[in-house]
């Protein structure tokens, strides 16, 4: 799955060909592709504000929010310059009315793990551990349980069996549902207790999957 949808243009076509919900999501190829098809920039493709994310980066790099024809002009002019360096592609993006508030659900072999990463100001839309959100496991645990559903739907369809999904929930609703945002197959731990956390559960996971191979687990140590 890694390889055959790379990228968040990529990702965007597993959603979609899969049936998982996500945000209303524009690919391009190129800020060319971008600036033709919308010669007017003011006639912008989804309601202000809206994101534009970088195909290849991660942890917040390469990600804008676009309220006003100037923020427009920046984000563009920071992925002609991706561009020169050889990262093409980008996407457009609804912003959905999350508060800034993420769910990020870690597949490890068959279990999901859940927390929240929530914004440590207010306003704050792009939220990322990496630049200071707050990690949160007990907030909203009705919609930590949809998100874990949905990841383990993930797996059970797609065979993704380690890797962090982060969800967006529209919480201006009455009973949001989690859409999906992004698969990230390289993923921060400290939201799993940290890097030696991390590995024990990684090594549980690997025995599991010995066993139901049909394989002995015992003779795997972690060192």
């Amino acid at each position: 799955m890694r390889f055959k949808y790379p990228g968040k243009i990529g990702q965007s076509h597993l959603f979609k060909e899969y049936g998982f919900p996500f945000p209303k999501t524009l690919r391009w190829k190129s800020v060319k592709e971008f600036k033709e098809t919308y010669a007017d920039l003011e006639n912008f493709p989804h309601e202000i504000p809206f994101l534009i994310k970088a195909n290849n980066l991660h942890e917040a790099e390469g990600i804008y929010l676009v309220e006003d024809m100037i923020s427009l002009s920046e984000a563009l002019g920071h992925l002609s310059r991706y561009e020169v360096s050889g990262l093409w592609g980008f996407v457009t993006q609804d912003c959905v009315s999350s508060g800034g508030n993420v769910l990020r659900a870690v597949i490890i072999g068959n279990r999901v793990i859940t927390y929240w990463k929530r914004p440590d100001k207010s306003r704050q839309i792009i939220t990322t551990i990496s630049r200071g959100a707050i990690i949160d496991y007990l907030w909203r645990p009705a919609l930590q349980e949809k998100g874990k559903d949905q990841a383990s739907a993930l797996l059970k369809k797609t065979g993704v069996n380690l890797a962090a999904v982060d969800f967006v929930f529209p919480l201006s609703d009455e009973e949001p549902d989690p859409l999906f945002l992004e698969i990230n197959y390289y993923f921060g731990r400290r939201g799993l207790g940290g890097s030696i956390k991390y590995y024990g559960l990684l090594f549980q996971a690997i025995q599991e999957w010995l066993t139901e191979e049909g394989l002995n687990p015992k003779p795997i140590r972690l060192i």
